[in-house]
């Protein structure tokens, strides 16, 4: 047990003294090239021909590392191939259960009248079609009743007539009485008991056009309704709709017919079969998603409306090149796959990322199938990649790109206080005098703080400006920060008039 964590504990502290060394030997590197007779500003300038790294400036600078087995297997590096599979991606979302609004049925009367008797009397009560729901007397159906037993009548007294036109104009009469009851929904068995019978009826009772649950009643007994007036909305249940919003980003890979699966809390581990239906023609724009409509058979009545539902929806996206979504290093600007070469030798490769498919990610450009890509500890391997391309070709600190006009030999001495700098806010002033000793009014100056990046700290290269104001005498003072303490490379900069006059570089270590 105690001989595992001392080799651990040594490969550790191996690790931290080679990365010091490695860092030593960097700024031992940096401050000899800065202090060597004849270089010039363009020399030690990172635009400059000479200080430019390999990569763009856009690119964090990288280069292949050599890792032997062993100290693979101590850290924890290994390789998978690059895959060619069948990517199928599952789009999950969260709906709510709705009314089929296309089995939805408002009841309402196309003539005036007074309820008599109400049989359906309370929302959520179940309906069949054709169930009585009250019955109704108008006058106006009343009186329309009488006609059209009074046409009967007639029609039945011109049956032994000689005249055919009489015998036509009274089917006419009795046809037209006819359609007017059932205009005002009179079911054909109510109108053929009327002329069985003969006999008008006071109250005519209504029945159910549809079957479902009431979700709406407005009618009471005893009340007066009027024609147009809603008194109740059916809706059939047995199919339900389920509106699920989808992020804009996986709207393109829904499509009408395309089969969803969904799962309640209500019912955990019971699994529901639908189909999209409908997918609406804009997106949200709080929540930037596009709602989509489920339709889900629902016979045995566990999707309620109101319901929240989670829907699931595998839709298939071609075949391409995957790798462990732990192989990529995503730094935001680019994304970085370090590829086994054999030997135990590594080279950092930047690929285009699609989409993530659970643990593996989409490759779509710069990893071929069967390729051997690092798995583990990639984030070890990306140090000791940064580091050994920083001793390379190291970042110096920047100056200002020299200007068209003249240059003049400047006397430029910097102070701080406190004396020296420390992190934080700090009060500098500058004396800036010609080669005659002569101050020098009415100028810009500039004091540009640059630290070079520290890869095996995780840490980015820093910069910081501070402009300092005239106080005459060819004094110049103003207030910065320096962010952390450490080593900073100093560039005073002074111009006029958008006309560069000379600068100055020196070395501050911050307290």
């Amino acid at each position: 047990m105690r001989r595992p964590m001392l080799k651990g504990l040594l490969v550790v502290l191996a690790v931290a003294i080679v990365a010091v060394i490695a860092w030593a030997v960097w700024s031992r590197v940096r401050s000899d090239r800065a202090g060597l007779p004849g270089t010039t500003v363009a020399d030690r300038h990172p635009t400059s021909p000479a200080a430019r790294p390999a990569q763009p400036a856009a690119a964090t600078p990288r280069t292949g590392v050599t890792i032997d087995p062993r100290r693979q297997q101590l850290i924890g590096v290994r390789t998978v191939a690059a895959k060619r599979a069948e990517m199928t991606e599952l789009v999950r979302t969260v709906g709510v259960v709705q009314y089929d609004e296309t089995r939805v049925t408002d009841v309402n009367l196309k003539v005036e009248g007074w309820i008599r008797e109400l049989y359906v009397d309370y929302t959520g009560q179940l309906v069949t079609r054709g169930q009585p729901l009250f019955t109704l007397y108008s006058p106006d159906l009343l009186a329309t009743e009488h006609e059209y037993l009074l046409a009967l009548k007639t029609r039945d007294q011109m049956q032994s007539s000689q005249i055919a036109d009489a015998r036509v104009r009274a089917d006419t009469i009795v046809a037209a009485a006819r359609q007017r009851l059932a205009l005002w929904d009179l079911s054909a068995d109510q109108l053929q008991a009327l002329e069985q019978t003969r006999q008008p009826q006071a109250a005519v009772t209504f029945r159910s056009p549809a079957g479902g649950y009431v979700t709406e009643k407005q009618v009471l007994k005893g009340a007066h309704v009027t024609a147009g007036q809603s008194l109740y909305r059916i809706a059939d249940l047995s199919v339900v709709w389920i509106e699920a919003d989808v992020y804009e980003n996986d709207v393109s890979l829904v499509r009408l017919g395309q089969h969803a699966t969904v799962t309640l809390d209500a019912y955990p581990g019971e699994r529901y079969a639908g189909r999209v239906v409908y997918i609406y023609p804009y997106v949200n724009q709080q929540t930037r998603t596009n709602k989509v409509r489920y339709e889900f058979a629902n016979g045995r009545g566990r999707f309620k409306p109101g319901m929240y539902a989670n829907v699931e929806l595998s839709v298939s996206a071609g075949a391409g090149v995957t790798v462990p979504a732990n192989a990529v290093l995503d730094s935001g600007k680019e994304q970085i796959v370090f590829v086994a070469q054999g030997d135990g030798y590594f080279e950092p490769r930047r690929v285009k990322v699609g989409r993530r498919l659970g643990a593996d990610v989409q490759i779509v450009d710069g990893i071929k199938t069967g390729e051997q890509v690092a798995t583990g500890a990639t984030f070890f391997l990306d140090s000791e990649s940064q580091l050994r391309a920083s001793l390379q070709g190291y970042e110096a600190a920047p100056a200002p790109a020299p200007a068209a006009g003249p240059r003049q030999q400047l006397d430029i001495t910097l102070r701080s206080q406190p004396d020296p700098p420390k992190a934080g806010e700090n009060q500098f002033e500058a004396t800036v005098k010609d080669s005659a000793g002569k101050p020098i009014d009415d100028a810009q100056v500039t004091v540009q703080f640059f630290m070079a990046a520290m890869p095996t700290m995780n840490m980015p290269a820093m910069r910081s400006e501070v402009k300092l104001l005239p106080v005459g005498g060819g004094v110049y003072r103003g207030t910065g920060n320096v962010m952390i303490a450490g080593r900073w490379d100093v560039t005073v900069s002074v111009a006029r008039n958008g006309q560069r006059l000379g600068s100055k570089q020196m070395t501050v270590v911050a307290r």
